[in-house]
């Protein structure tokens, strides 16, 4: 009776019909292991670049199957799919119109800080002369102040006297109105004086020997 060797199994086949360079199995070695990594790469390399062939897109695929930054610029995906389209000239306008908006109101909003800078500075310049306008009234005012307690202290004395003379403000009223009368009074005689003694002088008659005697005298109110 003839022993027969048993064949290989299904996964044995799969699997060296995936890796052909690969052994059967039971006959892997250690460098086997060691360059199935790069071949594991090779083999999505060139699944993605089939898959974006048949997309219409371009085969260039960087070696770890991800597209160059200036096709990703270029690109964007579609509904979710997943699957990228190129950029259309609309896109291109719809883009340009969008950066264009921004840099206006990126402009009116730098213009508006602006003007509100300038606004507060002009307000701080203002307060700066209203607190300056105060500060020199204030020391007007110190100097007023510093006048009118010299005066009080010159009159100081002359109020004590009459305080202790016990004078109400009545009794100087009284006074001060008899002290104008007595004025006028003599103010009245010192005018009627005045007035005699230019009569007695108009009414004089030629005198002897140029000599002035008390007949020559005359006053007409006497």
């Amino acid at each position: 009776m003839m022993l027969q060797h048993p064949g290989p199994s299904l996964a044995d086949i799969s699997c060296s019909a995936m890796v052909p360079c690969l052994s059967p199995p039971g006959a892997l070695t250690l460098d086997d292991f060691t360059h199935f990594t790069p071949l594991v790469k090779e083999e999505l390399r060139l699944a993605i670049q089939s898959r974006r062939l048949s997309g219409g897109l371009s085969a260039d695929v960087s070696s770890d199957g991800t597209s160059s930054g200036s096709e990703r610029g270029s690109e964007r995906r579609s509904d979710g799919s997943g699957v990228r389209r190129e950029v259309t000239p609309q896109d291109h306008e719809r883009r340009k119109r969008r950066r264009e908006r921004n840099k206006v109101a990126a402009a009116k909003c730098r213009n508006k800080k602006k003007e509100k800078t300038e606004t507060l500075q002009q307000e701080s310049e203002k307060l700066e002369g209203v607190n300056s306008d105060l500060k020199a009234q204030i020391e007007e005012l110190k100097q007023q102040k510093q006048q009118l307690v010299y005066m009080l202290n010159l009159h100081r004395p002359t109020c004590i006297v009459r305080a202790q003379s016990g004078r109400t403000p009545e009794d100087e009223r009284d006074l001060f109105l008899q002290h104008v009368r007595e004025s006028a009074a003599q103010l009245h005689a010192v005018t009627s004086s005045s007035t005699c003694t230019s009569s007695a002088l108009s009414t004089l008659s030629p005198l002897d020997g140029g000599l002035l005697t008390l007949d020559h005298i005359f006053c007409a109110g006497l």
